[in-house]
């Protein structure tokens, strides 16, 4: 705070010496603790009591600031402080001050706390009182701290104050009554009389609060013939306030039946308000509309000689979205018999142009927008909107990026909604139809393919709007396609079904062994989100298994030999609990519902109270050389080769000097997360080596003196440099540095000079931005990084820039004549505990970025 004291607004001087503090806390748990040190203050000095109103009022606030403020630690309770509170909203002599008792009660005090009682006395005065400002104060606590126990004691005050002169106090007088008693209908028929009498009593005025209560209260048609009434006298009044009140009194006639008299006047309000548009009121015109029949419309639109449709031709045209979305939905309140033509003797009231420009609206930008087309064309003639399905789905572009093809399948699905609405069954035959396109083998691998999000939550969504027999009638279809064994099932539509069957397991047609037997055969195919998905849900089902069969057992068995830390764990947990049908049943059980989210929530939570994760591979299976499931003819998955997995164990380490005089400090040096340098320091001293010379080299520091020159160049060591060395000299001494696979020691490690600055190269990529989290240590990254055989660097925790994240640059491949050279690729990797990384990424070149990417997520 650089301010001073008078000009820093802060209550006392108290309260700005804390905020000053705050303010200059090195961290936010220290913060914390001059919060609770206030706050604890404060508690004492209460407790000791004889505390003035005026020192009331500012440990309030100061306690306030102190529980809002806090970021990691939990205030506890405040109720402490709770009886000053309550004393000072009594006693306050400004309202200034009981308005701060009462906002520290609505703040801190739970409900149906016994200190409640002692605010009732307070509110009933407050209610009695002469002071506006004090009503409305003690109606807003009625409003926010709903009580049964204060009704009694205020509701006969609150029926007087409806009929009051203000009609701020009307309004709070109107909700908090309806806030108190609102469970209880029966009770709230003084409110309803109470507003239709008002309405009915201060006609030809409005009472725009009670009119606003009355449609609240669904009482509109008590007041049917006052609404229609208004309109007119609305309608009538000069001047742009008269708007709110027209459009009040539209509102209210959207719940009541609009009077045919009122029917020109609502047409004509629409063409008088279409040019220039008033948006609010147009569209609230035609949402009235839509509530008459198309024979009464058509009848005023002959006699006045005005066609709704007509007015708003000229937005068809207009390039604002907002324009665009106001005609289609306007478009949409009305029968199509009255603008399309489609009766015999009827005219179409737009033109063949027009037509068309609505067609173009089905490719808008905007998906609200498509989906108002959709279902305008739908009322129509449904064929074309079938029509447009089929071209959709026929002319898929190809070369899609994820997004584009998630806004495409967006589209689709939109289609399907339409057409199929609530039948479960017709809908899981759109969806499997769709995603034989979208994911079909045109598309490549479904290994390689990424799971669209955007359409997963919108056919899940979708799904929970059916009724409960259209679910699952919609889950079975879709869950049959499983155990058929040549079907082919895309990642997105696997994932849907793996939701689905985890939710609706034991409800289905389909058994439960013959879904994990078709999951577990199909997991080799998938990636790991997928396989994730999949095998949670292949715990759910399990639980309705009486034995699970061998050869599910066998093939999670071997999917968990070839997978990263995330699926071992999936399949550990897995053949841990597939045969423990009890320990299931309890967790299904603590789960907050069926879905696959929150039964994994209650799996979490059963293992880490269980104080040990559950053995990986707990059955005894021999793991085959290839996968069980794996189509004929398909070749293996890459993941799942065990030597391009598992690197094999280091040789011995061996004494080079020479190394020590290549890295210099100057220069970016790599070091083991898992302090293997200290291990191979410990061994050596027990052989009576040097430890400089016998600890391990790891891949990193290779690669940065390897970047230094060509590896030929290193300084030679003294005993080979001696001319009179024995040629029988033992030269075991001069093993090589390091024992790697072949595909890493010829990767070719030589830098080009002179050497780019990291974090040039980083902030040069900031639009081309991934991150991640990788199940592997940052030693095992780098190795995996040097076999994809580009030259590389790396920069070690403790060097700038971006201490404590270890440093990788790639460098991209050759680029033709002509070209502009890439970057490369920038990578930060950030150590976590448990031997997993978190990964930043940034990378020009699209073939490179895809394939560090891909390998960062597969291990």
């Amino acid at each position: 705070m650089d301010v001073t004291f008078i000009n820093s607004g802060a209550l006392s001087r108290a309260h700005y010496s804390l905020v000053r503090k705050v303010e200059s806390a090195q961290s936010p748990q220290a913060a914390d603790q001059i919060h609770l040190s206030e706050i604890d203050g404060i508690r004492r000095h209460f407790a000791v009591g004889g505390v003035s109103l005026k020192e009331c009022r500012e440990k309030l606030i100061i306690l306030l600031y102190c529980s809002m403020n806090l970021t990691h630690v939990n205030p506890g309770e405040l109720a402490f402080a709770l009886p000053q509170a309550v004393n000072l909203a009594e006693m306050g002599r400004t309202l200034r001050d009981k308005q701060l008792g009462f906002i520290f009660c609505t703040e801190v005090m739970p409900q149906n706390h016994e200190l409640q009682l002692m605010l009732v006395n307070t509110i009933r005065k407050d209610l009695e009182s002469l002071s506006i400002a004090r009503v409305c104060l003690a109606l807003s606590v009625l409003i926010q701290m709903p009580n049964d126990e204060v009704i009694p004691a205020v509701q006969s005050q609150l029926q007087a104050l409806f009929m009051h002169k203000s009609i701020s106090v009307r309004r709070r007088a109107y909700l908090a009554y309806h806030s108190l008693l609102h469970n209880d209908p029966s009770r709230l028929t003084p409110l309803e009389d109470a507003v239709v009498l008002r309405i009915q009593r201060t006609l030809p005025s409005i009472d725009s609060c009670a009119m606003a209560v009355a449609m609240k209260l669904n009482q509109v048609d008590s007041i049917n013939d006052e609404v229609n009434a208004l309109l007119p006298i609305v309608w009538q009044r000069p001047g742009r306030q008269s708007q709110s009140l027209i459009l009040l009194v539209l509102r209210a006639l959207r719940k009541a039946k609009l009077s045919m008299p009122n029917v020109g006047i609502v047409l004509d309000i629409i063409k008088r308000t279409s040019s220039p548009p008033v948006r609010v009121l147009l569209r609230e015109a035609f949402l009235v509309l839509s509530s008459v029949s198309a024979e009464v419309i058509q009848e005023c639109q002959m006699q006045q000689s005005l066609s709704p449709v007509a007015c708003i031709r000229r937005l068809l045209t207009s390039k604002d979205p907002n324009d665009q979305y106001l005609f289609v939905s306007c478009l949409y309140c009305l029968s199509p018999t009255l603008w399309a033509g489609t009766l015999p003797g009827t005219i179409a009231v737009l033109d063949e142009w027009e037509v068309q420009e609505v067609m173009k609206l089905l490719d808008s930008h905007d998906r609200l927008v498509r989906k108002i087309t959709l279902r305008v064309l739908h009322a129509v003639d449904s064929s074309l909107v079938k029509a447009y399905n089929m071209q959709l789905l026929h002319n898929l572009p190809a070369g899609l990026t994820l997004s584009d093809k998630g806004e495409y399948v967006s589209r689709l699905l939109d289609v399907g909604v339409l057409q199929y609405g609530n039948d479960g069954e017709q809908y899981a035959r759109y969806l499997k139809d769709l995603f034989a396109v979208a994911e079909g083998d045109t598309q490549g691998r479904t290994e390689d393919m990424s799971v669209l999000e955007v359409g997963l939550e919108m056919i899940l969504t979708h799904i929970r709007e059916f009724d409960i027999t259209s679910r699952i009638s919609c889950v079975t279809a879709l869950a049959v396609s499983v155990t058929e064994s040549g079907a082919r099932i895309g990642p997105t539509l696997m994932v849907v079904i793996s939701a689905l069957a985890c939710e609706y397991c034991g409800k289905i047609a389909t058994s439960p062994p013959s879904l994990l037997q078709g999951m577990a055969s199909r997991l080799v195919s998938y990636g790991v989100t997928v396989q994730d998905a999949c095998l949670l849900s292949m715990i759910r089902m399990s639980a309705e298994c009486d034995q699970i069969p061998h050869t599910i057992l066998k093939l999670v068995t071997e999917i968990s030999q070839f997978s990263g830390k995330r699926i071992r764990n999936r399949c550990g947990l897995f053949l841990t609990y597939c045969g423990q049908r009890d320990v299931l049943t309890s967790i299904i059980a603590q789960a907050s519902s069926s879905s696959l989210p929150d039964f994994l929530v209650a799996l979490t939570t059963y293992g880490s109270n269980a104080g040990a994760s559950p053995p990986v591979s707990p059955v005894n299976l021999k793991p085959s050389s290839t996968i069980s499931g794996l189509s004929p003819g398909s070749p293996p998955r890459a993941s799942l080769s065990p030597r391009q997995l598992r690197y094999e164990a280091y040789g011995t380490p061996q004494a080079v000097p020479s190394l020590r005089h290549l890295l210099s400090p100057s220069r970016g040096t790599f070091s083991s997360p898992g302090s293997s340098r200290s291990r191979s320091s410990s061994r050596a001293s027990e052989r009576g080596m040097p430890s400089e010379l016998a600890r391990t080299i790891t891949p990193g520091e290779l690669t940065i003196a390897a970047a230094q020159g060509p590896l030929q160049e290193l300084p030679e060591l003294d005993h080979v440099r001696n001319s009179n060395a024995s040629p029988n000299e033992d030269l075991t001494s001069r093993v090589d540095l390091i024992s790697l696979d072949t595909a890493c020691s010829e990767v070719p490690v030589t830098f080009p000079t002179p050497e780019p600055d990291f974090e040039d190269v980083w902030d040069a990529m900031e639009n081309s931005n991934l991150r991640g989290w990788c199940e592997s240590s940052m030693d095992n990254v780098v190795r995996l990084l040097q076999s994809l055989q580009h030259s590389m660097r790396v920069i070690a925790v403790d060097q700038p820039p971006f201490e404590g994240e270890l440093k990788v640059l790639v460098a991209a491949s050759p680029n033709p004549p002509l070209v502009e050279p890439k970057q490369g690729a920038a990578l930060r990797l950030r150590e976590s505990e448990e031997e997993s990384c978190l990964w930043r990424l940034r990378c020009d070149d699209p073939e490179l970025r895809t394939t560090v990417k891909r390998l960062l997520e597969d291990i």
